[in-house]
């Protein structure tokens, strides 16, 4: 069984936070939003930050906001999946919703999220 190599884990709760952590320890930190990407690459050690700030604890990144006319914010945490099932990205943002549903399986778009693909 491959094994996380050893690192320290941090839970900003704001984007300034995390943003000020990763400045703090640069490219020995790596951020993680929904994980499908960065553990399993840090078990075949592709990747060994010493360092990695959690992003699900910032509220503020969990949202799809805005008037679909004049643009949508689509913060980091949103998943795969809700952009794919999301009414205004479909109706407004066809393109989107369907690059959303052409990454990886139904499983993996339930957890990966937009942050972290584009990452």
């Amino acid at each position: 069984m491959l094994r996380l190599p050893p690192f320290t884990y941090h839970q900003p709760k704001t984007v300034a936070d995390a943003v000020a952590i990763k400045a703090a320890h640069g490219k020995e930190a790596a951020y993680v939003a929904g994980g499908t990407d960065l553990w399993p690459n840090m078990k075949r050690l592709q990747q060994r930050p010493g360092h990695v700030v959690g992003l699900a604890g910032i509220e503020a990144l969990h949202a799809v906001q805005g008037d679909p006319d004049r643009g949508l914010t689509v913060g980091a945490m949103v998943t795969l999946r809700a952009i794919e099932h999301d009414p205004r990205v479909r109706e407004r943002y066809p393109a989107l919703a369907t690059a959303a549903n052409l990454v990886s399986t139904p499983l993996l778009r339930n957890m990966g999220t937009i942050g972290g693909n584009l990452l």
